[in-house]
């Protein structure tokens, strides 16, 4: 009877062990494709594109309003109505899997300013991989040389939730985007735009947005978390933002 309880427990405890020595594996191998990636969340230099379409470059990085990038906002650089340029770069290391991968990004931003209401930043616009001939781009052409990739990554809308109402207390948003084709090596910037909407009263405080989550999801075997923390872009001193539309900002009496 000895024997048999000790044969018994002798086989429980390895294979409790051989489990406690495949978890690990398992943790580094699901962490192993997001380690190959990482982003960096910045907003357009809003000097140097049209607010009325969006656009600008990430080119080098170069952080100024008439530059490359922003890692913060300024009220005074806007209108109400006007668009306002994010971009992200998407970096895959040289020794990552060898094959296309797919992404996907998970954005917040805020629906009303902080203070008092009265301005607030839609949805999703003009979402795509920032290709072609681009405001402040310094590549041939002027394209953005922040890309460095073979031209066949897609960037679309996977999902939005627009549930919170504008100009309402707290109210955020949220949304997420998929990018295809990301291979070792590349460099890929996304680009998109949310448009400044106000309501006739007169905000203080603060936007937002950020950068909350990333993962891949394809091919299956490489799926697995992107660490990128919790990247924000403020937006500060919307009371600075300007009202020229009389039909949201009836002039003074």
């Amino acid at each position: 009877m000895f024997k048999k309880r000790l044969m018994s427990q002798t086989l429980l405890g390895g294979m409790l062990s051989m489990t406690l020595v495949g978890q690990p594996l398992l943790s580094q191998r699901a962490f192993a494709a997001g380690g190959d990636f990482s982003a960096d969340f910045t907003a357009s230099a809003p000097l140097t594109y049209n607010h009325d379409t969006g656009g600008g470059a990430y080119d080098d990085r170069t952080v100024g309003r008439d530059l490359d990038i922003v890692e913060s906002l300024e009220g005074g650089d806007f209108e109400c109505g006007d668009l306002v340029t994010f971009l992200t770069q998407v970096r895959v290391r040289a020794g990552a899997f060898n094959g296309a991968q797919t992404v996907e990004l998970d954005y917040r931003w805020l629906a009303d300013s902080t203070g008092q209401s009265g301005v607030a930043l839609d949805e999703f616009h003009n979402v795509q991989v920032n290709y072609g001939a681009v405001s402040g781009g310094d590549g041939p052409g002027g394209t953005a040389s922040g890309i460095t990739d073979d031209g066949l990554s897609v960037a679309s809308i996977i999902a939005q939730d627009l549930t919170a109402a504008l100009f309402s207390k707290g109210a955020k948003r949220t949304g997420t985007i998929r990018i295809t084709d990301l291979e070792p090596g590349e460099n890929v910037v996304l680009r998109f735009d949310l448009r400044i909407q106000c309501n006739g009263q007169s905000p203080t405080g603060n936007l937002q947005a950020w950068l909350d989550g990333a993962r891949v999801t394809a091919p299956l075997s490489q799926a697995g978390s992107i660490r990128v923390g919790s990247q924000t872009v403020p937006f500060k001193n919307v009371d600075d933002i300007k009202c020229t539309d009389p039909k949201v900002c009836p002039p003074p009496k």
